[in-house]
Formats: structure tokens, C-alpha cells, sequence
């Protein structure tokens, strides 16, 4: 059986209208520690969550459109180029801010 605690507030320091306003609180009895091991499923529920999660995955990679050796070739090419100027505009502007950095510290 569950045990009402009533809890009372007192709101500002005059006991008028506002005096005290009564709260039920339902406590709940504490659960008992479960064990990790009663917590696992069964090695029947595992097994059929695993088989059901690779056939899955495996319709999904079925519906995938994978990129032929021209378009990676293409895209890779792209990216090959971009990391190259991106790189040279930085290695740039490191230089001239060390240049910079350098000019002050000598005053």
C-alpha cells in the first residue's frame, strides 16, 4: 500500500490567505538492485535481434546506387585538386602572418 505524505509550503512571512497550501506526494517503495545478467535477453530474443538487424542492413545495401570507376575517378580527382589549393592558400597566409608576427617581436 502506498503511504500520502502531505507536504505544506508557507509562502511569505504573514500567516494570511496565502498561509500554507497542502501538497500530496505519493512516495513509491524502492525497487530492488537487478543483477547485469538478469537484465541480458535471452540468447533466443539476441540471436533473433542480430539475424533480423543483418538482413536489414543487407536489403538497405541492396538499394544503394554505387558510383562507377568513372564517376570516382572524377570525384577523387575534385578532391585531390581542392586539398592542394586549399592547402597552398594556407601554407600563404601562415607565411605572411609569421612574417607579420616575426616584424613585431623584433619592434
Amino acid at each position: 500500500m502506498k503511504k500520502d505524505k502531505v507536504k505544506t509550503k508557507i509562502q511569505g512571512k504573514t500567516a494570511g490567505n496565502n498561509a500554507a497550501r497542502g501538497q500530496v506526494v505519493k512516495l513509491k517503495a524502492p525497487k530492488g538492485k537487478t543483477s547485469l545478467v538478469a537484465r541480458l535477453p535471452s540468447p533466443a530474443k539476441w540471436w533473433s535481434t542480430i539475424t533480423q538487424f543483418v538482413s536489414e542492413a543487407w536489403q538497405e545495401l541492396n538499394k544503394v546506387t554505387w558510383p562507377g570507376r568513372k564517376e570516382t575517378l572524377g570525384t577523387t580527382a575534385v578532391v585531390l585538386f581542392l586539398v592542394l589549393v586549399i592547402s597552398s592558400f594556407l601554407g600563404l597566409v601562415d607565411m605572411g602572418l609569421s612574417a607579420i608576427v616575426k616584424r613585431i617581436m623584433k619592434g
